[in-house]
């Protein structure tokens, strides 16, 4: 019995650590990925910047599209 015990232990030990390493590995994806956005929206927002100083109504229309493009609309 106590054999049997020791046994459920070391398999619910087991268990908790491949949970534990699975969140972690999330974790770090998620970071990643949080990361790439940013680094997005910053390329997004410098072309923005660049596009509107180039022309008044153009670069306006072209700063609004990549606005709607960022906040996920579109067709």
């Amino acid at each position: 019995m106590f054999q049997s015990i020791g046994q459920i232990q070391a398999t619910q030990t087991a268990i908790l650590k491949e949970v534990t390493d699975i969140k972690t590995d999330l974790t770090k994806r998620v970071d990643r990925l949080e990361s790439r956005v940013e680094t997005v929206e910053s390329h997004v927002t410098n072309n923005r910047v660049k596009i509107a100083s180039i022309g008044g109504g153009a670069g306006l229309v072209v700063a609004i599209a990549a606005e709607v493009l960022k906040l996920g609309g579109g067709a």
